[in-house]
């Protein structure tokens, strides 16, 4: 029988989805750290697809022009989505552990995989306007539990190894695209 039903953690879409959001520590204190890579890779990459679908949908819808590229996007964006969640998640779960431990480990590489996957559905929010302003900082406290968890570790230390990667990507961010575009990023206009 599945491990939902004997109390771990719901491993299904709204599952997963609820308790990451409504008591992430509770949900990941209950995730089996040695299930497999399925669950968690098709969950990071269906919040991503549901993003660019839902944020194509609602830029066609203020703006007035649907067109064919909604199309594309529904097709190309489950492509693209299937296979940029699982390398982004495995990028940060090793990047992680690099700040962590010092090196990778085939053995912490599992659990905390599954975690951080779990943790992107803090994500579901990013294709609303000013979602990121919430998505962000809340996103940041789920990255740490799941952390803190998935490698059984002290909050400072859990801290700084979730925080560091999260803010270098923001910074580099902040580097590409110039404060008037990255404010642009975290507000999530509709239209532009």
């Amino acid at each position: 029988m599945s491990r939902a039903r004997y109390g771990g953690a719901q491993e299904d879409f709204w599952g997963a989805l609820r308790g990451v959001w409504l008591a992430p520590g509770e949900f990941f204190a209950r995730l089996d750290p040695d299930a497999g890579f399925v669950r968690p890779t098709i969950f990071a990459s269906m919040v991503l697809y549901l993003n660019l679908v839902l944020e194509a949908a609602l830029q066609a819808v203020w703006v007035g022009d649907f067109n064919v590229g909604l199309v594309y996007v529904l097709f190309l964006g489950l492509v693209v989505s299937l296979i940029l969640a699982p390398f982004l998640v495995a990028g940060l779960a090793v990047l992680v552990q690099v700040i962590h431990s010092g090196a990778p480990s085939r053995r912490d590489f599992r659990p905390l995989y599954r975690h951080l996957a779990y943790a992107t559905g803090i994500g579901i929010i990013l294709w609303v306007p000013f979602g990121p302003l919430i998505a962000i900082p809340y996103g940041a406290y789920v990255a740490t539990r799941a952390v803190r968890t998935a490698l059984d570790t002290d909050g400072r230390r859990a801290t700084a190894a979730a925080l560091v990667p999260l803010v270098a990507v923001l910074l580099i961010l902040l580097l590409l695209t110039g404060p008037s575009e990255a404010y642009e990023l975290l507000t999530n206009p509709p239209g532009e």
